[in-house]
Parts: structure tokens; sequence; C-alpha cells
């Protein structure tokens, strides 16, 4: 026990959740509805994590082409796993709309950069279709653009999910104390003691909500999670409007999305190798990224200056199978975590967040999500 611990104000409730992005907000906004005190430590401030340096992009599936899914994990598996992130999107929409967000329906497209991937598109068209999933595949390049063929996701959506976060938070009065980062957790007794940066909390039970960050917080988590730089490069507003939905190509590693004031977002991630350790090598990958995205933009989008454009980074977190974490820490049951959601997080939140609520409260299987399966 390190020195200073007996100084800390003392705080206690029912429930602390870390991590104030959408995740953590929507499984706040839950456990309140349902009558728990509940208390969110945020170490940075609201949606300062991937949820507030996401392109708002609401995607159907997982950051990789159908056909690949089916592969991996089996058809009923794939199907499941699509779903819910359908299920996802129309909790989002509800939750938006209730709350005064706004959401454009402005679907999605996935672009192939390579024959290859154009096969891929295709195959995955026909697999989608006969699983009930309403996709449009075209073999050409509806944005003139250098793409190799198309598949359209009609039903997909943007939204701010930092505003979305706040209103969450707000709505259902959820204490939120930002700047507080959480150094420890230990049992005490039947409850668990929260030690965190100015104050200690003692409550029934923690939520981790800390996605790609995971692994730096609990060793369990290492072989389970790998921390997943990104990048997001956004211009100064444009001219004209010169892409009309959001898009995402090259098997999911690039994105890009104009906004309502013209301004072109484009994005990208990349697995880290294990030696990805420190902050010069987090800015030697961003570094690389912005190569690639000025090499991806040079070749789709040569219209667009990115000199003097506004770059962001984060973390993201995957896991190996490429589907979002949902249990509890085995040496501390009291403790669930929602991480792991794969770039994916806008429309995989509300899913996840009922998911883990229902372990908390009736301890149901989380099915497909299951940290078990990872065991």
């Amino acid at each position: 026990m390190w020195a200073g611990r007996e100084q800390k104000r003392t705080d206690s409730c029912d429930v602390v959740v870390v991590g104030a992005g959408l995740v953590g907000a929507a499984v706040a906004a839950n456990l309140t509805r349902a009558g728990f005190d509940v208390a969110v430590l945020e170490a940075q401030g609201i949606a300062g994590g991937a949820t507030g340096y996401s392109t708002g992009m609401v995607l159907t599936g997982l950051a990789g082409h159908y056909n690949w899914a089916v592969s991996a994990y089996g058809r009923q598996k794939a199907r499941e796993a699509w779903e819910l992130t359908v299920e996802g999107r129309i909790r989002l929409v509800e939750t938006a709309r209730r709350l005064g967000v706004d959401v454009e329906n402005a679907a999605s497209l996935a672009l192939a950069v390579e024959d290859t991937e154009a096969e891929a598109l295709e195959e995955s068209a026909t697999l989608l279709r006969e699983d009930g999933f309403d996709v449009q595949f075209d073999p050409g390049d509806p944005l003139d653009r250098g793409f190799c063929a198309a598949l359209r996701y009609p039903d997909d959506v943007t939204v701010d999910g930092g505003a979305l976060t706040r209103a969450l938070l707000v709505a259902d009065e959820v204490t939120v104390h930002e700047g507080t980062e959480i150094y420890d957790l230990e049992q005490e007794g039947e409850d668990v003691r929260v030690w965190a940066h100015g104050r200690t909390v003692l409550c029934g039970g923690v939520v981790l909500a800390i996605n790609g960050y995971a692994p730096l917080f609990d060793s369990s988590f290492a072989d389970k999670i790998a921390p997943t730089r990104s990048l997001v490069l956004a211009t100064e507003p444009l001219d004209v409007v010169i892409l009309e939905q959001p898009c995402r190509a090259d098997y999911a590693h690039k994105y890009c999305r104009q906004l309502p004031d013209r301004r072109l977002l484009l994005g990208g991630w990349q697995r880290p190798r294990l030696s990805d350790r420190g902050r010069n090598r987090e800015t030697e990958m961003d570094d690389v990224m912005q190569d690639e995205l000025i090499h991806f933009a040079s070749r789709h989008f040569p219209d667009v200056d990115l000199h003097g454009a506004d770059r962001r980074s984060g973390i993201m977190g995957f896991t190996p199978d490429g589907l979002p974490l949902v249990g509890s820490l085995p040496d501390l049951p009291q403790v669930y975590f929602a991480v792991g959601l794969g770039g994916r997080g806008l429309a995989w939140a509300f899913a996840v967040a009922e998911r883990l609520v229902e372990l908390m409260l009736r301890d149901t299987d989380p099915g497909v999500l299951s940290a078990g399966r990872l065991a």
C-alpha cells in the first residue's frame, strides 16, 4: 500500500464506472435508471478518449469484411455479431432522438482499393443478403475516385459521439468526476476499494469501460486486448461537397467523412508491434499513419489539400477475434468490464452496455461477447 492513501477524500456509492466514453455513459445511465447510486471516474474529460476523437460514423459490422467474419467465426456467429452492431445502432438512434442529439442517416460505403478486396466485397454482399442484411454491391466506383468496387450499407448513421455522451450523462443525472485517474482496486470485505487521484471510493461493484487502455490497468488483459493507434486528419472547410456519405476503405484500415461544415476527415489505424512502447514510439507510429493517409489521399482525393490539416490520435482496443469482451476480473469478480470494441465503439456501445448490465444484475451470459471465450 503506497503512502498517502489515508489522506485522500473518502466517498462511497453502489457502483463506480471507470471511463466517461459512450460505453461508460450507457452503462452508468442503465444502472442509474435501475435505482443504483453510480459515480463515473474519468482520467481526462467526458468523451476525452476514443468517443471524442472518433469520426462519428456508426457502422454496421466489424473492422473486416463479412466474408472474413464467416470464415473466422462460422456463419451463425458472424451473423450474430453483425446483428449486434445493428442492434447497437438502433439503440443509439433511439437514445439520440430522445435526448435531442442530431443523427444523420447518411448510409455508408465500404470501398475496395484493389481487385482482391473487390472480390471480398462481392462475396460479402452475397452472404449478407442471404443472412437478411440490406446491402447493395456496386462493381464499379460510385465516387469515381480510383476505387475498384463498393458495398453500400443504407441504414448506417453519423452522430457527434461526444455530444451524445454528455447528453446521456446529464439526462440521467449521473455524477462524473473528471481528471480522476484510477490507480488501484482492492477487495475490502464484500466491497471494492477504488484508489484514484484525489479520492478513494468504497463501492459494491466497479465497471471498467476503458477500451484499449485495459492492459495498462490490469495484466489479465495483456493477451486479450491489443492497444491500437489511430490517427485522424481534419482539413480546412472545402469549397464544395466531395463526399456525401461516410466511407471505409482498404479492408477498413482507412475511413473518411465530410462534415456538415465541409471539413474532410481522413482516418486510419494499424496494429502495434510488441516493441511499440513509449511516447517516442507512439509519435513514430502517428508519423507512419500520417504518411499512409497522405498517400491514400493523393491517390483517391488528389484535389484535397492536407497541408495544415489538424491531427489527432488516440488508442483503440482490439481483441484477437475482433469482438468486444464483456465479463468480470477473475481475481475481483465484482469488477466488470466492457472493452476491446475494435474501432466500432459507437455501433457497439449500447448493445455492449445492455449485456454488461444484464450480466451484473441477472448473471445473464453475454453470448458471443463473453470474455470466457478467450480463457
